[in-house]
């Protein structure tokens, strides 16, 4: 549960700093119920607070636990978290779908477009895999790792596939 707490810290990281680099009035991230850390749901049910279409990738490896967290729901925007996770051998593919309309440059380096024709942004570093992009009103980030969240999971180039599986 630590490393997934990491990983979501790493998710929201880009969204949070490009608001701030830019000395504009970020939407605040409030928590589903009452300012309590999320907690996780079903996916069905994350469906029916979320007012997008939560569209999922092709995970690459067994999955063995999914779960589901709702960040933030309505007002100011809405935020979903799905992590993908093999814990016999310590994977981790979480995907992180938000509404935010929040329109500053992103963090990273600007890299591949999507076969959508999105613009993505390569966040990885030393300790996970990670890419972002935006497409039709939605800001989508995939981070990746393994062992703990000690090394990245997939190159950037992997993470541009399974982004392109997204349906």
């Amino acid at each position: 549960m630590k490393a997934i707490s990491k990983l979501l810290l790493l998710c929201m990281i880009p969204i949070l700093l490009s608001s701030c680099l830019h000395n504009t009035e970020s939407p605040q991230l409030t928590y589903d119920s009452d300012l309590n850390p999320p907690v996780e749901i079903p996916f069905e049910e994350a469906e029916a607070k979320i007012p997008f279409e939560i569209k999922q990738p092709s995970i690459p490896f067994q999955v063995t636990e999914k779960s589901t967290r709702v960040l933030a729901a309505n007002e100011p925007y809405d935020a979903v978290e799905i992590t993908y996770a093999n814990t016999d051998q310590g994977l981790n593919l979480i995907m992180m779908i938000t509404n935010s309309k929040v329109n500053t440059s992103p963090n990273g380096k600007k890299g591949l477009k999507l076969a959508n024709g999105s613009q993505t942004w390569d966040q990885g570093n030393e300790h996970v895999s990670a890419v972002y992009w935006r497409n039709e009103g939605l800001s989508y980030s995939l981070v990746a790792g393994k062992n703990n969240n000690l090394e990245p999971l997939y190159d950037y180039e992997t993470l541009i596939e399974i982004a392109d599986t997204i349906q």
